[in-house]
């Protein structure tokens, strides 16, 4: 606490009372005149300065300048104190002035935090929105993606193996025309396997409408399925395979790879037979330390592979499923000299024990 109003107070206290005691001498003088000094009968003389009387009214006259002197100095006491006062008061109006602003500017920045805090829950509102939106886009794409490539398998699969099997007994029935005059009974019997091929082919109709791999590769595994094509596709025409497959290289493939391996053998078969007219067809299945090799070689017509072909899915379809097995396709072929198509498909290494 500031002492100056204090000691101003006090010291303008004491002036007052000097004051007051200043101006009560000369009115106790005037109610007590016997205490004055006697002066010297006469009429008209004047007291000397070194009278008494002189005296007294020297005194009188001392106190009253005294007593302006002590008033004028409470004045400017007074005066000093209502100053210090009055600054005393300024600066507590001083001081409450910054806390009432610091409370104004408190007060702003909670609005603002808050409106900071909902805009950012808005924000993460919105991003879980739009990330959302974005999964459920690429579910779809996905989606769409798996169908469009469940489409094309099933076209590869319906071209590879069912048209091929029409093929083959269309034409079985075609070659059953010119034995029936002369061997009835051949005839006969290309007729009840081509009725037999045709109800493998429902069946086979049937799995892929359910989803499931031919009916003959649950029966025998890849060779068994192997030698029915071949049957299928050699009916009723003068052809001969040479036919070895490793056993041990056939259960190297997954089921899914099975199916593949085997549509591209029997589109090679059906290449060779109805395009290139071959009478040998070889088939080779084996495999090394780092790979599963699919051969399929012709003495048929041949074709110059550099040249593009019109209208046909086959060399298509076989390189699309080699694609699908991670292998790779090498044909050779040129007119007059057959075709040779060698599917390498390499091992997944085996997991260290």
């Amino acid at each position: 606490m500031n002492p100056l109003p204090r000691f101003l107070g006090l010291a303008l206290f004491v002036l007052l009372a000097a004051l007051t005691a200043l101006l009560t001498v000369p009115a106790w003088q005037s109610a007590h005149p016997e205490a004055a000094p006697a002066f010297a009968p006469g009429p008209t003389a004047a007291p000397s300065a070194d009278s008494p009387a002189g005296a007294v009214a020297r005194a009188s006259a001392l106190s009253q300048r005294l007593a302006f002197a002590l008033a004028l100095a409470g004045l400017v006491l007074a005066g000093v104190l209502v100053l210090t006062l009055a600054q005393r008061a300024a600066r507590n109006g001083e001081t409450r002035g910054p806390l009432s602003a610091a409370r104004t500017e408190i007060a702003t920045l909670t609005k603002l935090a808050e409106s900071s805090v909902a805009q950012g829950a808005e924000l993460s509102r919105e991003r879980d929105v739009r990330r959302l939106a974005e999964e459920d886009a690429d579910l779809k794409q996905h989606l769409l993606a798996q169908s469009v490539a469940d489409k094309v398998r099933l076209g590869h699969d319906l071209h590879d193996g069912i048209i091929q099997s029409l093929y083959a007994v269309g034409l079985t029935l075609e070659s059953t025309r010119a034995l029936r005059p002369h061997d009835p009974a051949e005839a006969d019997r290309r007729i009840d396997q081509s009725r037999a091929a045709l109800n493998q082919t429902i069946r086979d109709v049937r799995s892929y409408i359910a989803g499931l791999a031919p009916d003959r590769l649950h029966r025998g595994g890849f060779s068994h399925a192997l030698d029915g094509l071949l049957r299928e596709l050699g009916a009723g025409r003068a052809v001969r395979f040479d036919v070895k497959v490793d056993d041990t290289a056939a259960r190297l493939f997954t089921p899914e790879q099975t199916v593949d391996a085997l549509h591209i053998a029997r589109e090679a078969v059906s290449n060779a037979l109805r395009h290139g007219g071959a009478s040998l067809v070889t088939l080779r299945v084996h495999h090394s330390d780092r790979e599963v090799c699919l051969l399929v070689q012709d003495n048929g017509t041949g074709f110059d592979a550099a040249a593009r072909r019109e209208g046909g899915h086959g060399l298509s379809n076989i390189h699309a499923r080699a694609a699908r097995l991670g292998a790779t396709v090498r044909l050779t072929s040129q007119p007059g000299d057959g075709t040779r198509v060698v599917v390498t498909l390499p091992l997944q290494p085996a997991p260290a024990a």
